[in-house]
């Protein structure tokens, strides 16, 4: 990564680096590379940093929740529930996302689940403590230490959460197993019948949209041009190289080019040599008035796959997965069972005045970890992008991991698991083994469904 010292034609037209979109993970690498001594500039389609999914999600920072979106389990209730729309997990049947269900199936082996679930602790440990650390140092993100409360509805998965739990403990987490019949003394904010529940006391949250922002600030602060409102139609590439960015602010040349545009990245690479499978996953999250008795730190209500959140001034009740490409329609049936999870669950929920009802698009790989890494075959393009559900968490330390790419420093976590070259170069043609594989395990869990 050169210098900002280095001579550049124009700053409104040329930089160090480039990067392609303004969520958590763009604003972050910004504000590394920029810390660094780089020029950079960043481009958001949008008309402000957050304009995609990084603004709506439950605000968790931690590693007690650590599980990669592939897991069988989880594809087989994607397909029980495929035509229910206010299930926790859905996905509309397309075409285009058979060929990323194959991979998820292969990725869902017990196997593959142990070492990604492995690979997310590590990251995500390291993510938390970086968030922790920027709140020090006074990024104003709304970070709190408060815990999280894992609520557990049935007897069955209440039982596999305390197992889970004395793995956790084994591995030096701290956490308390509440029987159901002392959950409302304890924690009174929660209201109804339940299982038990696990309390994480070392999780923590912050407000996913102060969070941008603030990263947007010291990216500016470090000397990095915020660009809003310009979208990138196409990466230039000859010989192995990105030539320029068009955009429709017309063409930006970089040294560097860093695509972090979530679920548009796949649409910015489709003439490119290398496979990005990314799919979106759509998640909504119902902000409501805070009320008196409200619960002060978050509450997952593991079944309904809802996470309650406070945040300032309103509760945020946040999840809800649906594979359903890029579309941003609000489905009520899914806001309906957000409200009713809030109900059943938070004592004094009533009818709080609805503050927001926000719904947005994460970036979800077929194995379940994000895609950081050099391009093998184009020299001078890195990939931040497919976080899922964890850009907010991973944010910073994508963006130290991207920084120490650019710079050929050697990366502080194994990247190689990351690498955007681990789907394939390009349209090959053909079906590999693993596909195959995936796709004889896609069928049984149809049966099984």
């Amino acid at each position: 990564m050169p210098s900002s010292s280095n001579s550049i034609a124009s700053p409104t037209r040329s930089s160090d680096v480039l990067v392609i979109g303004g969520g958590s993970v763009g604003a972050s690498v910004a504000a590394e590379a920029a810390a660094r001594g780089a020029s950079v500039t960043l481009l958001e389609r949008g008309a402000d940093l957050a304009w995609g999914c990084s603004a709506g999600n439950a605000g968790l920072l931690g590693a007690s929740h650590v599980l990669p979106l592939s897991n069988m389990e989880a594809l087989i209730d994607g397909i029980r529930w495929m035509a229910r729309d206010d299930s926790p997990f859905g996905m509309r049947p397309r075409p285009r996302l058979l060929p990323w269900l194959a991979q998820f199936a292969a990725a869902a082996a017990p196997s593959r689940v142990r070492r990604s679930t492995a690979i997310l602790r590590e990251l995500a440990v390291a993510g938390a403590a970086l968030h922790e650390q920027l709140a020090a140092e006074g990024l104003d993100s709304g970070f709190r230490r408060r815990g999280l409360l894992n609520v557990y509805g049935s007897e069955r998965a209440f039982r596999h959460a305390v197992a889970e739990a004395e793995r956790d403990a084994a591995q030096g987490m701290r956490c308390e197993v509440v029987q159901g019949a002392d959950l409302g003394e304890a924690w009174p904010a929660v209201a109804g019948e339940h299982a038990g529940a696990v309390y994480y006391p070392d999780e923590a949250h912050c407000d996913p949209l102060r969070f941008v922002r603030a990263m947007g600030e010291r990216a500016r602060a470090a000397g990095a041009r915020i660009w809003t409102g310009v979208e990138v139609l196409e990466i230039r590439v000859r010989d192995g190289r990105v030539t320029s960015v068009w955009t429709t602010e017309g063409d930006l040349t970089a040294g560097e080019v860093v695509l972090a545009a979530g679920v548009w990245s796949p649409r910015l690479t489709a003439g490119l040599p290398v496979r990005l499978p990314v799919e979106a996953g759509k998640g909504y999250h119902v902000d409501v008035e805070t009320w008196s008795g409200a619960p002060e730190y978050p509450i997952w209500f593991q079944e309904d796959r809802i996470v309650a959140t406070p945040l300032e001034g309103r509760l945020r009740l946040a999840g809800t997965l649906e594979l359903s490409g890029i579309d941003d329609r609000i489905q009520k049936a899914r806001v309906e069972a957000i409200l009713r999870a809030g109900r059943n669950g938070l004592r004094g929920f009533g009818e709080p005045r609805i503050v927001e009802i926000w719904r947005g698009m994460r970036p979800c790989t077929p194995d379940g970890l994000p895609v950081i890494g050099r391009v093998p075959w184009i020299r001078n393009l890195v990939m931040a992008t497919g976080h899922g559900m964890w850009g907010l968490q991973l944010g910073p330390l994508t963006g130290r991991l991207v920084a120490e790419v650019l710079t050929d420093a050697t990366p502080s976590h194994d990247i190689a698991p990351l690498s955007p070259g681990r789907f394939g170069r390009g349209h090959e043609a053909g079906v590999s083994a693993r596909r195959l594989r995936g796709s004889r395990r896609l069928r049984r869990a149809v049966s099984a469904a």
